[in-house]
Parts: C-alpha cells; sequence; structure tokens
C-alpha cells in the first residue's frame, strides 16, 4: 500500500484542497485536532465509519469523493501481501544452552502436525526468548511471516483477539465482531503468530482454537505459565538449564555455567578460571533458571562470585535489578514468581506455602497429612499448571518438587500472610510421627526434611519434638555412618533448657542414643554424663529393659576407655538382669561385651564360652545386629587361635549380614578383622585391600579416632613388604591420632609398631624408648594380648646390644605370654623374627 491510496495521504490532499488546516477541520467535525492529525500521520490507522462521514460532511465532499473516502477507510489486504505491524526480531543477546530445545521445536512446526503449540515451565525458565528465537529463526519460512503478540499487558480474556487484529492492522469496526474479521484476513494465510503470557487469559483459549480452526494455515505458538489444555493442543514444557554435575568445578562445562559467565562478561567482568567452583555453586544454588542467573550475573560488577555466593542465603533480595528492556514482573525473580502466585486460586495459594515448608520436596502422602482440611489434588494440579511445582515419578510414591528459588517466595509469602508457624509445626510434628513409625524411610527419603523438623524444634526451644527424633533417629544415623550429624542434634536437644521436663520415655530413648553417638565420636566428657544420666533414669523411671540397655551402653563406654573392670561389673549386671527378664536381646549385647572384656584380659576359653552364649542368644531372639557383632567377636577369637580358614569364614558372614542392614561401621570393623587375617597369613596385598576399604568407610562416617588406628595396620604391612619409610610415616601418623584422642590401646599398638620400624631401620635409641612407652601402657590398661610383639621388640634391640641373655628372655617372655592366655600370635615381622631366634640360639650355643 502506496502513500498515496491510504486513508490519511487522501484525507491530506482533500482537506488542503478545502484550504482547512487540522484544527479547523476538526472543529468542523466535531472531532478532536489529535484524531486528524493522528489520522493523516499513521498510514496503518483506520477510522470509524462514523468518523469518516462525519470528516466528509466537513469537507463538503462530492458523491463520489466521499464514496472514494469510505473506500479507504476499509481497506482489504491483497494476497500475498499481509501486514503485519509486530515483526519477530532476534533479541541482541545470544541463547545459550537450548539447543535440544530449538531442534525439538523446529521439527515440531515443520510437522505441521498441530497448530497450537503451547511452552509451558516455571517463571524466569526463558520460554519467550527461546519463542522468540524459534520463531524469528522460522518467519521466512511462511509466506505471511511471523508475528509477535505481548498478552502481559491484558487483563481481559475478551481483549486476546483484539490485540492480535491490531498487530494486523486490522479495522476497529464494531459493527463485525473482530473474531469475523481476523478469519477473514486470516483464512489462506501462512501466519506464525507468537502469543506471548497467556497464562492469565485462558478463557480466551476458546476463540483462539475457533480462529485457528477457520484458518488451518496460521500456526500459534503460546508461552504460558499453565497448560491451556485444550484439544489440539501441544504442550512442550522448558526445563531449567543444565547444573554442573555433582563435585564438578571446572569453569565452562554446564549450560548454566556459561550463561552466567556470558551474561558476566556482558556487564565487564571476564571471570578468571579460579572462580569455576563459585560459579558452579552458584547455578546449583539458582536451579539453572536464566533469569535468576542473569540477575545475578549482574551483581559481578560489584560482588566477586564468592561474595556473591555468600549473599544468596537471601535470594530473592540479591536477584533484583534487570535490565530495563523486560517486563516489570521479569526485572526481579520476586516479581516474577509473584506474577504466577497471583493466578492462584485461594485454596492452591494455601497449599503452594505449605509446600514451601518442605526441604527437597515431599511425597503426596505428606503433603495430604500436613494440608488435612484442602483438597490437595484439586490444588495439586493447579500448581502443577502453574508450572510452580513438578511431581517427579517414585517407585514408592509420586514426589512433589519445588525449585529452591520458588521455595523461598513461597516462604516468605507464609511469613506475610501469618500462617509460616503453624505451617512448620505441622511439618516438624508430620515428620517426628514418621521418624518414630519408619527411621529407615525417614533417614533414607526424607534427611532433608527431617534436618528442617529438627531445626524448627531446636530454634523454638521445643526440646519434647527434638528429643522425640533424636529417640527415633539413633540407630539409622550410627548404622548410615552419620555421626557427626546425630551428635549435633543430641547435643542440642540435651542442650535446651527444657529437656529436662521431656517425658521419662522419650528421654531415656534420646539418651540411649545420645550415650551411643558420643562414643562412636569420642566426644568422652559427653559420653561419660550421658551414660551416667541413662543408668540412673533407667533406674528410676524405666523398664528392666531399660536399664539392661542402659547398662550395656556404659558398660561399652568403660570398655573403650581399656576400664575392664568397670565394663566388667555393668555387663554382669545387664546379663543378670536380662537373664531374670527374659530379655534375650539385652542378655546377647551383654555376653558379647563380656567376652570381649574377658578375652582383652587374657582369659581366652571363658571369652570363648562367652560368646558361644552371645551367639545362642543372638539367634534366640533374631536380631541380625546382634549376630553380625558376635560373629565378628567369634572371627576375632578364631583368629587369635590361629585358626584362619574359620576367622575369614566367620568374618565374611559378618560383613554380609551388615551390608544387609546398610551399616557401614559394621561392614568397616568386619573388613578391618579380613585384613588383620590377611596380613597375620603373609597376604599383605590382600590385607591392603580390606584395610584401605574399612579406613575410608570410618572416614566417611567421622570415626577419626579408628581411622587413624587403620594407619598403624597399614604401617604393619609396609614394614613387611620392606617399605620402612611408609612403615615410618604411617605409624607416626597413627601415634599422633592416638595421643591426640587419649586411646592407650591404640597408642600401645602403635609405639610397639613404629619400635619395630625404627629397629628394623638400626635406630636402636629410638626403638628402644617406643617399646618402653607401650610395655608400661599394656601393663596399665591389663591387656597383654600384644604385648608378645613388645617383648620381641625388647628382644630385638638387647640382640642389637650384643645382650644375648636379654634377648633369649625376652623371646622366652612372649613364648609364655602367649602360652598363658591360650592365644597364637604371629611375630610383627616374621622375617627378622626368625632371623633373631637363629641367632639368639647360636649365641647361646
Amino acid at each position: 500500500m502506496t502513500a498515496a491510496t491510504t486513508f490519511g495521504a487522501r484525507l491530506r490532499e482533500l482537506r488542503l484542497a478545502a484550504g482547512l488546516t487540522q484544527e479547523a477541520l476538526a472543529d468542523r467535525a466535531g472531532i478532536s485536532a489529535r484524531a486528524v492529525s493522528d489520522l493523516e500521520r499513521d498510514p496503518l490507522r483506520t477510522p470509524r465509519l462514523d468518523t469518516v462521514r462525519l470528516l466528509a460532511d466537513a469537507l463538503a465532499l462530492t458523491t463520489q469523493r466521499r464514496a472514494e473516502l469510505l473506500a479507504l477507510a476499509q481497506p482489504t489486504t491483497p494476497a500475498g501481501s499481509l501486514l503485519v505491524r509486530a515483526p519477530i526480531t532476534e533479541a541482541l543477546t545470544t541463547l545459550i544452552g537450548r539447543e535440544d530445545e530449538i531442534a525439538a521445536l523446529v521439527k515440531l512446526l515443520a510437522d505441521g502436525e498441530t497448530q497450537l503449540i503451547s511452552l509451558t515451565g516455571p517463571g524466569g525458565v526463558g520460554k519467550t526468548r527461546l519463542a522468540v528465537h524459534v520463531a524469528a529463526s522460522l518467519s521466512s519460512q511462511y509466506a505471511d511471516g511471523a508475528m509477535f503478540v505481548d498478552l502481559a499487558p491484558l487483563r481481559d480474556p475478551g481483549l486476546v483477539l483484539p490485540a492480535i487484529a491490531q498487530q494486523l492492522g486490522l479495522d476497529e469496526n464494531p459493527a463485525v465482531p473482530v473474531a469475523q474479521r481476523l478469519t477473514a484476513a486470516l483464512r489462506g494465510r501462512q501466519l506464525l503468530i507468537l502469543l506471548d503470557n497467556a497464562e492469565h487469559l485462558l478463557e480466551a483459549r476458546t476463540e483462539l482454537l475457533a480462529l485457528l480452526s477457520a484458518c488451518p494455515d496460521v500456526i500459534a505458538l503460546v508461552t504460558t505459565r499453565v497448560p491451556l489444555d485444550v484439544r489440539g493442543e501441544r504442550q512442550y514444557r522448558i526445563a531449567p538449564l543444565l547444573l554442573p554435575a555433582p563435585g564438578e568445578n571446572m569453569p565452562g562445562g554446564s549450560a548454566s555455567e556459561v550463561l552466567f559467565r556470558d551474561r558476566a562478561l556482558a556487564v565487564g567482568i571476564d571471570l578468571p578460571p579460579s572462580a569455576g567452583a563459585a560459579v558452579a555453586d552458584i547455578c546449583r544454588r539458582l536451579d539453572g533458571l536464566p533469569l535468576a542467573l542473569e540477575l545475578a550475573a549482574a551483581r559481578t560488577r560489584v560482588l566477586p562470585p564468592d561474595a556473591l555466593l555468600a549473599r544468596l542465603e537471601q535470594r530473592l533480595t540479591v536477584l533484583v535489578g534487570g535490565p530495563h528492556d523486560l517486563p516489570d514482573r521479569q526485572r526481579t525473580m520476586r516479581d516474577a514468581i509473584a506474577w504466577s502466585y497471583q493466578l492462584l486460586s485461594d485454596r492452591a495459594r494455601v497449599l503452594f506455602r505449605t509446600l514451601s515448608a518442605f526441604a527437597g520436596g515431599c511425597p503426596l502422602p505428606a503433603a495430604e497429612a500436613i494440608n488435612y482440611d484442602l483438597g490437595v489434588l484439586d490444588a495439586l494440579t493447579e500448581l502443577i499448571d502453574a508450572s510452580l511445582v513438578a511431581v517427579e515419578p517414585n517407585a514408592q510414591a509420586p514426589r512433589i518438587t519445588m525449585l529452591e528459588t520458588v521455595r523461598d517466595f513461597g516462604l516468605e509469602s507464609s511469613v506475610s500472610v501469618g500462617d509460616a508457624s503453624s505451617i512448620v509445626r505441622r511439618h516438624a510434628e508430620y515428620f517426628a510421627a514418621l521418624a518414630e513409625q519408619d527411621p529407615v524411610a525417614a533417614g533414607e527419603a526424607e534427611r532433608d526434611n527431617l534436618r528442617a523438623a529438627m531445626n524448627w524444634a531446636l530454634d523454638e526451644t521445643d526440646a519434647a519434638t527434638a528429643l522425640r527424633i533424636v529417640a527415633a533417629m539413633w540407630r539409622f544415623w550410627i548404622e548410615r555412618g552419620q555421626l557427626t550429624e546425630g551428635f549435633h542434634y543430641a547435643h542440642a536437644g540435651f542442650g535446651l533448657a527444657s529437656s529436662v521436663n521431656v517425658a521419662p520415655p522419650v528421654r531415656l530413648a534420646a539418651l540411649a542414643g545420645a550415650a551411643r553417638l558420643a562414643l562412636a565420636t569420642t566426644a568422652v566428657e559427653e559420653a561419660s554424663r550421658w551414660c551416667d544420666d541413662l543408668v540412673e533414669l533407667g533406674r528410676t523411671h524405666g523398664t528392666p529393659a531399660d536399664l539392661v540397655a542402659a547398662l550395656n551402653v556404659r558398660a561399652q563406654f568403660a570398655r573403650d576407655q581399656d576400664r575392664y573392670v568397670d565394663a566388667r561389673r555393668d555387663y554382669e549386671e545387664a546379663e543378670t538382669l536380662a537373664t531374670s527378664h527374659e530379655d534375650e536381646h539385652g542378655r546377647a549385647k551383654a555376653l558379647i561385651g563380656l567376652a570381649y572384656v574377658t578375652f582383652f584380659a587374657g582369659d581366652s576359653l571363658r571369652a570363648e564360652d562367652l560368646a558361644n552364649r552371645g551367639l545362642a542368644a543372638a539367634r534366640q531372639c533374631g536380631d541380625q545386629r546382634e549376630l553380625a557383632d558376635v560373629l565378628l567377636l567369634l572371627a576375632w577369637q578364631a583368629m587369635h587361635a590361629g585358626k584362619y580358614p574359620d576367622s575369614h569364614r566367620l568374618a565374611s558372614e559378618a560383613v554380609a549380614l551388615y551390608r544387609g542392614m546398610k551399616h557401614t561401621g559394621g561392614v568397616a570393623l568386619g573388613l578391618r578383622q579380613l585384613g588383620t587375617a590377611a596380613a597375620f597369613t603373609g597376604e599383605f596385598d590382600q590385607a591392603t585391600v580390606y584395610y584401605e576399604e574399612a579406613r575410608e568407610l570410618f572416614l566417611a562416617r567421622g570415626e577419626d579416632q579408628i581411622a587413624g588406628e587403620l594407619l598403624a595396620h597399614l604401617g604393619h604391612v609396609a614394614l613387611n613388604t620392606g617399605d620402612i619409610p611408609r612403615a615410618r610415616k604411617l605409624n607416626a601418623r597413627s601415634l599422633e591420632s592416638a595421643r591426640a584422642y587419649g586411646d592407650q590401646w591404640a597408642l600401645a599398638m602403635a609405639a610397639t609398631q613404629l619400635g619395630h620400624v625404627e629397629l628394623a631401620d638400626g635406630q636402636l635409641d629410638a626403638a628402644r624408648d617406643l617399646f618402653t612407652e607401650s610395655a608400661d601402657l599394656f601393663e596399665a590398661i591389663g591387656n597383654p594380648l600384644y604385648v608378645a610383639w613388645c617383648l620381641e621388640g625388647v628382644a630385638g634391640v638387647a640382640a642389637a646390644d650384643g645382650r644375648w641373655d636379654q634377648a633369649a628372655q625376652a623371646c622366652a617372655a612372649r613364648q609364655a605370654v602367649l602360652a598363658e592366655i591360650g592365644h597364637t600370635l604371629p611375630p610383627v615381622h616374621p622375617e627378622s623374627y626368625q632371623r633373631l631366634l637363629a641367632a639368639v640360639d647360636r649365641a647361646s650355643n
């Protein structure tokens, strides 16, 4: 359409011919001067018919000229030249990480199997940016191009079709319905229409579908947080960008990292490779949401990545100040989410706020339990449609999940509305009850929610809820190696002033767990106090079974402290009480403990009898944990009796049971036993494999003290394989660890083995001092089991000094000790000891 044939150009010609100004013509016609100016200036503007008539009367036009002007006011669009007022142009920024989505959408549009494609996803995920890119790249493939229609400013669904008509430049003639005019204009046209942000105008979908049905060559690409849910719609969900793989901190790997670095560069910040770890963590913290990443990257002008990461604990406060050419709803992350939240029904808003209390999502039954007075399924469907939550398939039950950035908004909303306190209280009560019903399920599937519940209880000084969780979860924490976390919660729970007022049954169960956690983490002061409190409470408020358990725990503590007399006293009382009340579980534990104490004291025959009685009790009560414990004890006894095949078989059976229970601590102890038996039979390579796996497990569990003991075991292997420097290093580290923890037994063993390393290296003074120290330690703790190794060293030092009589006496004493306690123990370094015996024999002859 040329200027000569537009309504505005013709009106101007006629006005000038009449010698009128725009103001004069407007005055005659009874319209505004602005209206006349707009009509003449804008070639796309077409007036109402009554306006044309007023202008024709004011100009005193002839019948022919009046008809010409009326015809120009209602132009027809020639075939192949449809006027699009808002053609799509590509954005100035690079689209990153959407190659797969682009390919999929291009294929969908090329297949021509649907006229209506909706791009769905949460706010800030990049639906508009992706749709614009796809539409712009495909515009030339449509005879009439591609057109962008922004629906965000509209509030009335009835304005959707008029907005499309306006972008096409159609007249606003009220005499002909807009749907009819659109149909007439688009029928036979090949056009791609991008309708952006339709989620708040869903009632317009019927009219849109009717328009598409009447115009089969018109394609609608719709961005919406909520699916249109009409026939013929093809939904394509847009997910956040790929995140760095767990533990992957090298720069430039994932799409989210590339986007963050690119947008930081756009504001003049070229992030160095050393920022890779912080950038990766930022991307994870922001869930890979492009809008959040772009807003955060803009902050790098004033905050380096490490500082920015620290501030992201308050994500929504940091994620503001987007580019000025973005819509208001996308200039802050909070506004992007609020847009979706405002479109929800009241009950969906309640559910949304409630779900934000869950850490790491939740199963559907949990959501229903906490929202017992709400129709959860319908409200959940609404939240899913709004892209505020997602449901992940699960073998047991579907799991409702929420992006952390969205969750932050939900938590803020709860505080603002005033229902945060009641929501988190119901959440904590639910997970405390779940822990009591099924601690394994709670610990495996709901660890984050359990932490949230425990933290709430501590923050609110709700000792009853905190100790309920400790009482329910301590076994799981110990078996799965979550010792540090378990001890932290136990210590914090009993640190609450109100803990003394908690009901005795809950307090007893929690004390039993707390004491065991303190033992496992070598928290000696807490272990001592809690063990005494536990026994006292068991005597005054507990059942016989409670007291038996309490005595067994305190005996274990005494045993670990090498106080064998104290340990025997508590074990014997526990065994007597358990027997009188037919408590086979408590009896089995007491017998196993007594067997260890007796074995350490050197009475191997009685220890074997106690172990077998413990085995019978464990089988009687059917407790797999006790059965594994006694099998491990029997394996240890068999090894010291020289029955190595039996030891291997029993230890392997114990390890299998522990693995079945996922008790990593038991597995580690079993591997340690297998390694020792292998070392005693000269299978040093296999021993190393067992020891290293055991040490890794102990370290992962936070049991650094036992992991330190394993260094001496590995040092023993190094000595016997001829690597003196490694043997010295490992045993020295083990000795240092034992001193740090005050572990007298481990200190005696490490000193003995380091003494043998120094002896093998000819460092006689150092060896002599170490053997003297270890001999004193063995005597002080009353454990003669490995005194034989110390005596070997004493003999070796004496022989090196030429004191053959003393060397012979030490060798004889070694044999006498082993004979007295009935044990078989190979020398620390068999090859050297055999040479020593031969030399002593030669010297005596």
